[in-house]
Formats: structure tokens, sequence, C-alpha cells
């Protein structure tokens, strides 16, 4: 690989996708690890342009007043524009990547009648991914865990304590996911994300039933915060009402007193009339015991180098970054910046020879191409909005939008393996859960007129700026070696170079209109090619 290639691969790892002047920034760096590993550094500390919070509250960009003309103040779209504006504009794309993986394993969703009409709901919980991409895995833990979007999608929120009389018992829910989708993991596993077996050769479970049961009392009695515990504001009918801004809070009255058990310990029971502090001990008590888990550092390590880098890594890798997990160097635990780093500078990761291996890599998923392009040809409408909707539409559109999974398993699951060659050498394809015969036309469908017309409407069209591939519509070949790096790394093959280049030569160069006509070809075939579609 060439230095500009080197570099443009590990940007499409830890970014949205790379622009042109920041590879050209890395590349003067060194273009090397050191200058990734360094460039990694400098995110960490890097801050977004703006809140989700906030954008929501104006309805717009920065700017835009509240509820001005042009402004959509309180509309469940704006918590869909507020994404793409960051993820594709703001200066911290490792945090932007890094809280779009998150929100794929911690996953609410506008599906949920709950909390489809709340953009609120969702600006706070992105803000709270994106605020916990860097920090420390404990802490995320208890975010997401008295979050209250959390609480309405998975059901947690004003969940009571069990009642002998009336045969009420509290709300597994939330307690089972915690277990299943944001920790641990359904089988107990080695540090290098391999399961462990039982004498008979069987796959060890992590929990049963009556772990459930027991982490189900937890999390009782927590509420809307904001205020006193009242009974009223447990229901939210007191100011300030909904405050999906805050965490939820423990109302000791709707707390179970029970002993709870799971997970090989037992939090004993409370005597006498519960209190607010007793009600947060015992969940700081449960969430300490999941966190200290040996199976968090695997679970979770595998899963984020499956969305930034591979879908199938070694067992050494796991390894590698389970011990960055489970020790930052200094003695911590969970630390999301230690992982993150081993993750992109794995020398698995950064290993040009896995270029040529078949078994590396991983499908890009539909928005993931979409933001490649959206960043990587500068993409903005007049009106200086991201007006991106209800892209799940799997004929006419991407069959994936954020924030929009129809389930709390996202659009896919992390191990989904699809039938046949994949499935019977024992690896997954998680992304290829959600491509078929109807999304690949789609999607077909989609990038041409994506790439043609732009996406929108009127004022608020967001278009891709080619003028340095009009520069060099009569040159195809000069056209390929630009899109071939941005969009591909330099790995088209020549054979896919000379398809697309026969392409566009079969078009007149004449005009602008055909000029633009040989350019949006050209880029709505990359787009198309295996090369892209798959990153290795």
């Amino acid at each position: 690989m060439t230095t500009q290639e080197r570099t443009a691969r590990f940007l499409t790892q830890a970014t949205w996708g790379p622009k042109k002047s920041e590879i050209d920034a890395l590349v003067a760096a060194g273009g090397n690890d050191s200058a990734f590993d360094s460039w990694i550094t400098t995110q960490f500390a890097t801050a977004s342009n703006d809140t989700h919070w906030q954008y929501v509250a104006r309805g717009g960009p920065i700017g835009c007043a509240a509820d001005s003309v042009g402004c959509n103040s309180g509309a469940i779209n704006a918590a869909m524009e507020t994404f793409w504006q960051q993820a594709i504009t703001s200066p911290d794309q490792l945090r932007q990547r890094v809280a779009f993986a998150l929100q794929q394993i911690f996953v609410v969703s506008t599906q949920n009648s709950a909390v489809d009409i709340q953009p609120d709901a969702h600006a706070s919980f992105l803000d709270m991914t994106a605020r916990n991409a860097f920090g420390n895995f404990r802490i995320l833990l208890e975010d997401v865990s008295r979050h209250p979007t959390m609480g309405h999608y998975l059901s947690h929120i004003r969940n009571e304590k069990e009642d002998a009389e009336t045969g009420r018992t509290p709300d597994e829910n939330y307690a089972r996911e915690i277990l299943q989708l944001f920790s641990i993991g359904l089988w107990e596993l080695n540090g290098d994300g391999t399961r462990k077996k039982d004498a008979n050769g069987r796959d060890i479970p992590t929990y049963n039933q009556n772990d459930i049961v027991g982490l189900a009392k937890v999390f009782t009695g927590l509420s809307w915060g904001g205020g006193a515990p009242s009974d009223g504001r447990w229901m939210g009918y007191e100011e300030p009402y909904s405050p999906w801004g805050i965490p939820m809070q423990m109302y000791p009255q709707f707390h179970s007193a029970s002993a709870k058990s799971f997970l090989g310990t037992t939090i004993p029971a409370i005597s006498g009339t519960v209190t607010q502090a007793q009600a947060n001990t015992v969940l700081t008590a449960a969430l300490d015991r999941i966190f200290n888990h040996p199976n968090v550092g695997p679970f979770i390590g595998k899963q984020l180098i499956k969305r930034l880098v591979t879908s199938n890594p070694s067992p050494a890798y796991v390894q590698r970054v389970t011990n960055a997990f489970n020790n930052n160097g200094s003695g911590v635990r969970g630390d999301m910046k230690a992982a993150i780093r081993a993750v992109l500078m794995d020398t698995e990761a950064r290993d040009e020879q896995k270029l040529a291996d078949e078994g590396f890599g991983k499908l890009r998923e539909p928005v993931l191409r979409f933001g490649a392009w959206l960043r990587g040809f500068n993409a903005s409408a007049t009106s200086g909005r991201f007006r991106i909707w209800n892209l799940e539409d799997p004929v006419s559109s991407l069959g994936q939008n954020p924030m929009r999974s129809p389930s709390v398993f996202n659009f896919y699951r992390p191990d989904y393996a699809p039938p046949g060659a994949i499935l019977v050498r024992g690896v997954s394809a998680p992304e290829f859960q959600i491509t078929h015969e109807t999304t690949t036309t789609g999607y077909a469908n989609f990038v041409t007129s994506l790439v043609e017309g732009g996406y929108g409407y009127n004022d608020d069209s967001v278009k891709g700026d080619y003028a340095t591939l009009l520069a060099n519509a009569a040159n195809p070949t000069i056209m390929m070696a630009d899109l071939n790096l941005l969009l591909a790394y330099g790995q088209l093959t020549a054979q896919t170079q000379q398809i697309i280049i026969g392409a566009v030569n079969s078009i007149p160069v004449g005009d602008f209109l055909w000029q633009s006509r040989r350019v949006h070809t050209a880029v709505a075939l990359t787009m198309l090619a295996p090369e892209f579609l798959i990153q290795r």
C-alpha cells in the first residue's frame, strides 16, 4: 500500500469516512502507525461541535433560532437531523464512530411507541453515548441503566417491587437485556472470546432465570429524576415533566426490600423502611458485580472490533483488546480509551497482509456507505441542514436507519451468519442479516439517485461536491485514482477499474451535463463495487 492508501484505510475504520483533506493531513504527519496513534490521542481530546440536545432545542443547526421560520423545534425528525449533522460535520470523528457502535449495542429506537415522538429522549441518549465513548464502561453501564429513554424502551421506568397480595412481580425486561446484550452475553467466555466448556464439553450459560428474577428486583423504584421522589413525580405529574435529560432516580417506596441473588452474589434484604440511599447502594452493588464479571472485556471488546475493523477477529486479537479493557496499564478496568486504541492499533487491524485474507474484514453496513459518500464528497445542503430521515425502507432506501432499529437486537445480531459457506465455516457476517435481494436492489437505486440528485428537496437537498472529479471528467483513469483512494483506499482491482472506466467512456465528454454524467457514473459504480462494500 502507498502511504495515502494506508492512511485512508485507517480513517475508514476510525471515522464516518475519510475526507481527502484528512488523508493529506495525516500523511503529512507520517502516515504510519505512530501518526495514527497520535491521531487517536488528539481525537480523545477533541470536542463535538454541538450537542444533540441543543440542536433539538433550537430545532436546527447552530444559528437557528428556536421556532423561527426554517426551524422545526420539537419534531422527532430533529433527532434524526442532529445525528447526521454530528456524524458528518463534527471534528471528533472517532467519538462519533464509537458512539454509533455503542448505540448498536445499547439499542433504543423510535419504533417504540413510548418514545417514538420524543426528540428530546433520543437527543439526550445520543449525547450520553457520545459522552461515554471515551469514558469508563462502568459509568456507561450506569448512565444507560438510569437513562429515561432506556427506561421506557425496556420498561424498567416505574418498575415496582413485588406484591404478594396482588401477585405482582418486578418487570424482568431490563434485567435480562443488561446481561444478554449490554455486558456479559449468554455464554461464559475466555478472555479471547471463545466459549468456556464444562466437563462434558458443553457451553456454560452465564445466567439462569433465577438470576433474572433476582436482578429484576434491583431495577425496581426507578423513575423520573429532577426533584423529591414523590408519588406524583414517579408518574411524571410534577415539574419538570418528563425530563429526558435527567437520569432516573430511586423512589424508595417502590423499591424491593427483599434479598436479591444473581450471578453468584446476594445483596441482603433491607430491614425497615427503604431509604433512597439504600436503594442506590443496591443498584451500585449490582452494577459493580456485572461490570466486574470476566465476560465483559471479551464480550464488549469483540463487538467493538466487529463494528470498527473485522467481523471475525482472531482469538489473540480479542485477548489483546480484553487485556486493555481489564487493565489500561494503570490498573484501571473499563477504560474505553484503552480498549479503542487496542482495537484500532492492534497488529491485526494494521496488518496490510490482511487485505488479501478473504476471512478478514466486514461488510460495510448501509449507513456507513452513505456516510462515506457524505464526508468524502463534502456533501451539504443550502439550508445547512442534514434532513435525512426514514432510510430503513429496503425497497427505495438503505434498509437501515440510525435510531430506528426494529428491536433491541439492532438491525442485525453480532453473531449472525447467513446460510451457506459462511455458516458452514462457523464464522459470522452480521451485516448480511440486512443484505438480501430487496436491499441490494434498493441500495443500487438509492445510490444512483443520491449521486445524481442528492438527498432531499429544494434548499434541504444534500448534494456532493464533485468539482475535483469534474475537472478530470475527460480522463477517467485519473478520476478512478481519486475515487479508489477516497472510497476504497486503493483496493479496487484492475478489473473493477476497467469496468467502471469502460462505462464512463461510453458516455460522450461533451458539455457540462455529459461530464456530470460521466462523474456520476464513476461514483455510483465505485459505491457498488465489492471492494467498496467489503471493508478490509
